[in-house]
Parts: structure tokens; sequence; C-alpha cells
């Protein structure tokens, strides 16, 4: 029955990841227009949410089947690993080193400080 979990939550997550990316990316004018910051806004948030699930499911707060319906079925659907690859390979390709550089960095780094801060919440909600 998790299969069936894990393909609504995945449906879900990616029309999410559509939604928000194409939101944010419609925004964006000046030096941001062709910045891939909807990739980089998804991969920071899904990098929070993963680890919070992680947490709360280790935890015993959620059901193991809802924990890996949510992490592999919205999350994995959610976030844009692949599409970060071709943005920073497109940035590169162009010559737009800073602009890669800050894109390569951003997703590393503020994707590992909401690793941080979800493992943080989830422990402040519930306790270590």
């Amino acid at each position: 029955m998790i299969w069936i979990g894990v393909m609504v939550a995945g449906a879900l997550g990616a029309l999410s990841r559509y939604l928000l990316s194409s939101w944010i990316q419609s925004g964006l004018v000046g030096s941001l227009a062709g910045f891939p910051l909807g990739t980089l806004v998804i991969n920071v948030a899904g990098s929070f949410l993963l680890s919070f699930l992680t947490q709360i499911g280790l935890r015993g707060l959620i059901s193991p089947a809802l924990r890996i319906s949510l992490g592999i079925g919205f999350v994995g659907a959610f976030t844009t690993f692949s599409t970060f690859e071709l943005d920073s390979s497109a940035l590169l390709g162009s010559g737009e080193w800073s602009r890669a550089a800050l894109y390569i960095l951003g997703n590393l780094l503020l994707g590992y400080l909401a690793v941080w801060l979800g493992r943080a919440a989830a422990v402040t909600m519930v306790g270590p």
C-alpha cells in the first residue's frame, strides 16, 4: 500500500515544484533574470522538509509509511537535483562563472543549512 502513497505524494510534489518554480521565475527581473532561483529555493526547501520528516519519523511521530510516502514521494519529486546540475552546466557553459559559483555554493551551503534547521525544528517541536 505504501506505493500508492508514494505515487500520490510524488504527483503532488511534482506539481508543487512546477508551480513554485514557475511563480518564482516569473517574478525575476534585471540581473536575476536567467538565474535559476526557483531551483535553488526548491532544493533548499526540500532539504529542510526531508530532514524534518526524517527526524519526526525517527521519533515515531509519523508512521514509517507516511515518512516514506512524503520523503520519497513528495520530496523526491519536489526537489530538483538533476535540474540543479543542468542549470549549473548552462551557467558554466555560457561563461557566467560568478553566477554559477553563487548558484552551486547556494545550493550546497543553504541546502546543508536547511537540513540542520529541519533537524533542529523537529527536535524543538518534539524534544531530543
